[in-house]
């Protein structure tokens, strides 16, 4: 083989390394953008739960309410017994 196929295949496989990069940090940044996504959808369950909790935890009218009840029987509960 004299030098210039020699260059030649130097070059050729020097292309082929740069190609064999080039596709790894392409699939690499595609993962990157489907895990970004991932945490985004996981991002947005969160703050959908959390919403839920305090649109569900008991208002100052709620807490009275409940004070006034704890005294009484279920029975006067339901069925509005003395005070």
């Amino acid at each position: 083989m004299n030098i210039k196929e020699q260059l030649n295949n130097l070059t050729i496989r020097k292309i082929m390394n740069i190609v064999e990069i080039n596709k790894s940090i392409m699939e690499l940044n595609y993962k990157k953008e489907q895990l970004k996504n991932e945490v985004d959808i996981i991002q947005e369950q969160i703050y959908f739960l959390a919403n839920l909790r305090e649109s569900q935890r008991p208002s100052e009218d709620d807490e009275e309410r409940i004070y006034k009840l704890e005294g009484k029987s279920l029975f006067d509960q339901m069925f509005g017994g003395t005070d």
